[in-house]
């Protein structure tokens, strides 16, 4: 910045004026790219949702994956942004998934309970996907939900909507029934908090996990004492996250989610309080 200048400026001057400014120095939000499809379809899920209650919440199966690194280089640049300035595009990192030396882990919970905590090896495909849902998937809504009345969500990725992934959820319609998805909506998926949990429990252990088989029983552990009101709560936040798509207008509402949903402490969000 002193390039040019006729009289050099100390960089403590530089900071107290940016601060004076109200740009403070701030992680760059990840978040995904939404285009106008995206946003547009996300607002039409919220809406066509917004009649749910917690009640009706409590019968759905929330599932995804996730990787976590072994030894994790976040890259956290920083820009200087005004507070207001948080969502703003130009202050959003488009994210992407991590390569090696981690571990890809599929799980699913509802209100009712946890269910299991999968290490896939490598990458999930369709092949892999279809002995998930044979062997976990199926017999945790048989007895979770006994009564038929139970609905698996499940994001947009290839291996989740494969022809015969496509034909499997149709033998099994009659004992329960598959959640539409907008893309690009994890904000939407409590699951994604849940990946937070594990994360910050694993990154507190003393000592860390030293290889992928050490990692693998961290994360197992984490997963198995997630506290039961943890994923409780969380289900009982959708109401909240889908008043804060409408409230965006589609766009990503990581930052009203934050605000109001159970993670933070379970409250009742309506329209009127976003």
């Amino acid at each position: 910045m002193n390039q040019g200048a006729t009289k050099s400026v100390s960089q403590s001057t530089i900071q107290r004026t940016l601060l004076r400014l109200g740009l403070r120095s701030r992680r760059l939000v990840r978040a995904p790219m939404l285009t106008a499809v995206h946003r547009r379809r996300r607002l039409e899920f919220a809406r066509q949702y917004s009649s749910w209650t917690s009640t009706e919440w409590r019968q759905v199966a929330f599932s995804d994956e996730s990787r976590f690194m072994l030894h994790r280089t976040d890259g956290r640049w920083r820009i200087r942004r005004e507070t207001s300035e948080r969502n703003h595009p130009a202050t959003i990192a488009g994210t992407v998934q991590a390569g090696g030396g981690s571990i890809m882990v599929w799980g699913m919970f509802s209100w009712h309970s946890l269910g299991s905590l999968i290490i896939v090896e490598g990458t999930m495909d369709q092949y892999k996907y279809a002995s998930v849902l044979a062997d976990h998937v199926h017999p945790y809504m048989r007895i979770v939900f006994p009564q038929d009345d139970g609905i698996f969500q499940q994001d947009n990725a290839r291996c989740h909507t494969a022809a015969s992934v496509r034909a499997w959820f149709e033998e099994h319609q009659d004992e329960f029934t598959v959640l539409p998805w907008p893309a690009n909506s994890p904000d939407l998926n409590p699951i994604e908090h849940l990946w937070d949990h594990l994360d910050r429990v694993v990154r507190a252990m003393d000592p860390q996990p030293r290889n992928l088989a050490q990692l693998a029983t961290a994360l197992e552990s984490a997963w198995l004492n997630i506290p039961e009101n943890t994923f409780r709560d969380l289900c009982d936040s959708l109401p909240a996250r889908l008043a804060a798509v409408r409230s965006a207008k589609g766009k990503d509402a990581n930052q009203i989610i934050c605000k109001f949903c159970a993670i933070y402490g379970p409250s009742a969000v309506s329209d009127d309080t976003i």
